[in-house]
C-alpha cells in the first residue's frame, strides 16, 4: 500500500499559504512596499522557505499569476449578439477591478511588470493574453455571423477594450455603463458612424 509523504503535503500547504499571504500584502500595500517578512510570518513559514522557493518579489509575483491566486477574470459570454456579450465583459470586467482589493492587486501587479521582465512576460502570457484571446475569438464567431465587419481590425479593437478597463483601473474611475457601452459602439462603428446616429 502507498502511504503519503508528509513533507511533500506540507510543502504544498506552504506554498499555498505563501502565495496567499503574497495576494494579501499586495492588495494592502502594492508592489513597492512588499515584505517577504510580513509573508513570512503571515504564511507560518521562515523567510528562508520563501527564498529557496523565489529568489526574488518577481518570482513570487510571477508564481502568483501562474497559479491564478492574483486576478479574476470574467469570460467573455455567447449570447447570440456579440455587442452585447462585449459590452457585458467590458462592464463585468471594469466592475470586478473596482473592488478595492482586486484594483489594488492590478495595479500592484502593473508596478511590478514595469520593474521585472519575467513578471511582464508571465502578465502577458497569463492574464491579458487570454483575455485578448477570449475576445478575438468572440469576435471572430460574430463576424462569421455577419455582426462584425469583414475587414474589422479585431486586434487593435480588442487591444482598445483591454487598454480601456487597464485605464480605469490605473485612474481609480468608477466604472459607467453607459460610457462603455459607448466605446464599444465607436469601436465597432468608428467616431464617424456613432456621432452620427448621436445626432439622429
Amino acid at each position: 500500500m502507498t502511504t503519503a509523504r508528509p513533507g511533500r503535503v506540507r510543502s504544498e500547504a506552504a506554498r499555498l499559504a505563501i502565495l496567499e499571504a503574497t495576494t494579501s500584502e499586495l492588495a494592502e500595500r502594492g508592489y513597492d512596499k512588499l515584505s517577504l517578512d510580513r509573508i513570512a510570518a503571515a504564511a507560518g513559514v521562515g523567510k528562508a522557505t520563501i527564498y529557496r522557493w523565489y529568489p526574488n518579489k518577481g518570482a513570487l509575483v510571477a508564481e502568483g499569476m501562474l497559479s491564478g491566486h492574483l486576478l479574476p477574470r470574467v469570460a467573455v459570454p455567447s449570447s447570440g449578439d456579440v455587442r452585447r456579450d462585449v459590452t457585458h465583459w467590458l462592464i463585468e470586467t471594469s466592475a470586478s477591478l473596482t473592488e478595492p482589493t482586486t484594483g489594488g492587486l492590478v495595479r500592484a501587479t502593473i508596478a511590478a511588470t514595469a520593474e521585472d521582465a519575467d513578471v511582464a512576460r508571465h502578465y502577458d502570457d497569463h492574464v491579458t493574453s487570454v483575455a485578448r484571446a477570449e475576445l478575438v475569438a468572440r469576435l471572430e464567431s460574430g463576424r462569421r455571423d455577419g455582426q462584425v465587419d469583414a475587414d474589422a481590425p479585431l486586434d487593435a479593437l480588442v487591444e482598445a477594450l483591454v487598454g480601456v478597463v487597464l485605464l480605469n483601473v490605473l485612474t481609480r474611475r468608477e466604472p459607467d455603463a453607459t460610457a462603455l457601452g459607448a466605446t464599444v459602439t465607436l469601436l465597432f462603428d468608428g467616431a464617424g458612424s456613432a456621432g452620427g446616429r448621436g445626432g439622429r
